[in-house]
C-alpha cells in the first residue's frame, strides 16, 4: 500500500490551491492529488471547455494570491470576462510553477475513504484507475476533499428516450457533443442554470433553432445580472468583496470577522432587517430593470423566481458577445415553462400537450450530491 503524508481529492481551483500551499509550506512531505477527469482544472478541465465558455469574472478577480493572471501571459484584456481556455491555461501554469504537477494523478477516482481508529489516525482510500483490475488502496495521513459541486452529472431517464432518435446528453458533456452546433436543426435545452443559458446562446448564434424548457416544479431561472449594477453602476463582482456589503448576507461564520454587533443589528433587529431588505430589493429591481424582462413574453419567462439574497451560486453574469435577451425575443428561441412528459421519435412532449420537433436534447439537470463514501465508526473523529 502506498503511503502519503497528504492526499487531495480534486484538481480544480480549490484542490490545486490546497495542494500548492501544502507543498510550499511542507516541501519534504509526500503529496498525491487524485482527479477522475483526464486533465486538471475541475470545471475548467480540457474536457469541460464547451464552445463560448467564459467565467462570470472580469480580469483581476479570479486568480490565486501571488500568482497573477496577467493579460500578456493569458490572453485576457482588462474589462473582459475570462475565457474558459485562459483559466485552463492559468491553472496548468499554477500547477507547474508551484511544483505539484508530478503529484497529480488523473483518471483516478477515489471510491471510499475509511478513517483509521488508531493512535496516529489517517485514512485508507480505495481508488480506481482506468483499465481492468486497477482498483487499489492507498494510505493518507491527512485528507483534503476538494470534489466540488459540479463533478458527477445527474441525468435522469426520460420516458421515450430510447426511440427519440436524436442525441441526449448532460450539459457537462457539451464539449464532446459540440458537433451538434453544426449538425442539429432544432435543439431542446432543458433547465435554466448558467450552463443552460450558455448552451442556448451557443446554439442560436450557430443558427440552430432552440426550444428552451424550464421546469415549472423547479426553482426557475437563475439570476443573470449585467457586470455593473445599482444606480451607482458598481462592478457587481467587487460588491461581494466590500465588508459593508458582506454584512447584508446572513452567514453562520459571520462572527469570524469581528463585527458581531453590526451583524446582530442588521439581522436581529426590525430596523436592521428593513435596511437589509431594502438593499437586496434595490439590487434585484436594478437587475430586473436593466434586463427589461417584461418587454417580451419569452423574456418574461426568464425572470428569476427566487429572492436575490437567497440565490447563492445561482447569481450569474451576462458575459456574452451580444445581447442574449434580444436573441430570445427573436424567432430562433421559444421558451416554455412546464414539465417534460415524454419523448417520441424526433419530438419532445410537455405535460400540457405542447410538442415540438427536436433532434438534440441537452439536459442541464443538476449534479449528484454524494460522490465519495466516507467510512467511519460512530466514535471516529473526522
Amino acid at each position: 500500500m502506498e503511503n502519503f503524508d497528504c492526499v487531495v481529492i480534486g484538481a480544480g481551483w480549490y484542490g490545486l490551491a490546497a495542494a500548492g500551499q501544502f507543498h510550499a509550506t511542507q516541501p519534504d512531505r509526500s503529496l498525491a492529488i487524485y482527479d477522475g477527469q483526464s486533465s486538471l482544472g475541475g470545471t475548467w478541465a480540457d474536457e469541460r471547455l464547451y464552445p463560448g465558455l467564459k467565467s462570470n469574472n472580469l480580469l483581476g478577480t479570479y486568480e490565486y494570491p501571488g500568482f497573477p493572471m496577467s493579460s500578456e501571459r493569458f490572453d485576457v484584456k482588462t474589462g473582459q470576462h475570462i475565457t474558459g481556455q485562459a483559466i485552463n491555461t492559468y491553472l496548468k501554469a499554477y500547477a507547474k510553477e508551484s511544483g505539484i504537477s508530478d503529484s497529480i494523478h488523473l483518471n483516478t477516482k477515489v471510491l471510499s475513504a475509511e478513517h483509521q481508529e488508531t493512535k496516529d489516525g489517517g485514512w485508507v482510500l480505495t481508488i480506481a484507475t482506468a483499465g481492468p483490475g486497477a482498483e487499489k488502496k492507498v494510505f493518507a495521513k491527512q485528507l483534503i476533499l476538494a470534489t466540488g459541486l459540479t463533478s458527477e452529472a445527474f441525468l435522469p431517464h426520460f420516458e421515450g428516450q430510447e426511440v427519440f432518435g436524436g442525441r441526449i446528453f448532460h450539459g457537462k458533456h457539451f464539449q464532446q457533443n459540440s458537433d451538434t452546433l453544426k449538425t442539429a436543426k432544432a435543439v431542446t435545452v432543458f433547465g435554466a442554470t448558467k450552463f443552460a443559458w450558455d448552451a442556448v446562446y451557443a446554439y442560436v448564434t450557430a443558427g440552430v433553432k432552440v426550444n428552451w424548457v424550464i421546469r415549472s416544479s423547479g426553482h426557475g431561472p437563475c439570476w443573470m445580472a449585467p457586470p455593473y449594477v445599482t444606480p451607482l453602476k458598481k462592478w457587481i463582482e467587487k460588491l461581494g468583496t466590500m465588508r459593508a456589503v458582506t454584512w447584508f448576507s446572513p452567514c453562520i461564520w459571520g462572527d469570524a470577522d469581528g463585527y458581531t454587533g453590526i451583524r446582530n443589528f442588521y439581522h436581529g433587529t426590525a430596523i436592521g432587517r428593513t435596511i437589509v431588505d431594502g438593499f437586496w430589493k434595490v439590487l434585484g429591481n436594478d437587475v430586473m430593470t436593466l434586463n427589461k424582462y417584461d418587454s417580451h413574453p419569452d423574456t418574461a419567462k426568464l425572470k428569476p423566481w427566487t429572492e436575490p439574497m437567497f440565490t447563492g451560486a445561482s447569481f450569474s453574469i451576462l458575459n456574452y458577445e451580444t445581447d442574449i435577451l434580444e436573441l430570445v425575443k427573436g424567432d430562433m428561441i421559444d421558451v416554455y415553462v412546464g414539465e417534460i412528459d415524454h419523448l417520441s421519435p424526433g419530438k419532445v412532449h410537455l405535460a400540457d400537450g405542447t410538442e415540438f420537433e427536436s433532434d438534440v436534447f441537452l439536459a442541464n439537470t443538476g449534479w449528484k450530491h454524494t460522490t465519495l463514501q466516507q467510512k467511519t465508526s460512530p466514535t471516529s473523529r473526522t
